[in-house]
């Protein structure tokens, strides 16, 4: 996905998606685990919504070292926007995201940084399928320079330094037996076809077996607060994979990766189309307390334009 042209003139500020980027996002990487944007709920704590009450969510935004902000740029702006568990996430459709909020900070100096806090009360009684429904949330953050206006179809993720994802998904199943039958323990998923063309989606579930120490630090981050995590599993579940409905779908040959394996599959999209879909895991004859580490992807050929982090294990 190229830059967002309407903010190309603001080479000065920036969001990583890996922690010491600099702004300059490595689409091969789990680029959606941003350590820029944190979400606190009052009662769930990280990563989780709470409704009727106040959750707070802290952004931290940068300034290049060396770069210019757009003419005539007097503050920064950043819209933070929030959705259920999702790949590609667009602006401009309401089943896909809700903007929590725009708010306003002052023009930071070359190699500096700052983190503005958002207050986020989410109305009690939605569906679950609002993005606003209480329960793990995906957050997405984008920051520029006051006199410039983003486009309004398109995220431009990965590439455009002016925005992140934090997306990471704990997924706790069963109890007592949960991983000594077959069971499936897993998430409903969202994405959407965020161009104005159809789309060969390719909607990929990589097992990460051997996480890197970034994806490790904030998976067992959150792992240490569920009642009954013991450890990573060393192996993966049986077996995991989509269930898609009211969609044309085919399952794919995946190449063996470099680490774990994949499942993967493609999906006809038309423009602007938004789905959900299933993901699941069959846990049994595994160990309590083991958790999985998947990486979700939706790629339109190999550029990689949503992804989403699922943890999932049986207590």
């Amino acid at each position: 996905m190229a830059n967002d042209p309407g903010l190309a003139a603001d080479t000065m500020t920036y969001l990583q998606a890996i922690a010491g980027d600099n702004g300059v996002h490595d689409p091969n990487a789990a680029w959606w685990l941003s350590p820029d944007i944190q979400l606190t709920g009052p009662v769930s704590g990280i990563d989780k919504a709470d409704p009727g009450a106040d959750n707070t969510v802290d952004v931290t935004v940068h300034a290049s070292a060396q770069g210019a902000y757009a003419p005539g740029a007097e503050s920064i702006t950043i819209e933070l926007y929030v959705a259920n568990p999702s790949l590609a996430m667009a602006p401009n459709n309401p089943q896909s995201t809700t903007r929590i909020d725009t708010i306003g900070m002052p023009l930071l100096a070359a190699g500096g940084s700052g983190t503005n806090q958002f207050h986020w009360t989410p109305p009690p009684g939605l569906p679950a399928g609002d993005p606003q429904a209480p329960g793990h949330k995906c957050l997405i953050a984008r920051a520029y320079s006051d006199p410039l206006t983003p486009g309004g179809q398109s995220f431009f993720t990965p590439e455009d330094r002016h925005v992140a994802q934090h997306n990471i998904c704990i997924v706790p199943c069963g109890g007592p037996g949960a991983a000594r039958r077959p069971a499936g323990c897993g998430t409903n998923v969202n994405t959407i076809n965020a161009t104005g063309k159809p789309q060969r989606a390719r909607i990929r579930a990589t097992l990460d077996t051997d996480p890197s120490k970034l994806v490790r630090e904030i998976v067992i981050a959150r792992l240490r607060h569920v009642k009954g995590f013991q450890r990573l599993a060393a192996k993966g579940p049986k077996a995991f994979g989509f269930t898609f409905t009211d969609v044309k779908s085919r399952t794919l040959a995946v190449p063996k990766p470099t680490k774990g394996k994949a499942v993967e599959s493609e999906v006809l999209l038309a423009p602007g189309q938004f789905i959900t879909f299933r993901f699941e895991a069959d846990l049994s004859g595994g160990n309590l307390g083991e958790a999985h580490i998947f990486h979700l992807t939706h790629a339109d050929g190999e550029t990689v334009l949503g992804g989403l982090t699922v943890v999932v294990l049986a207590v």
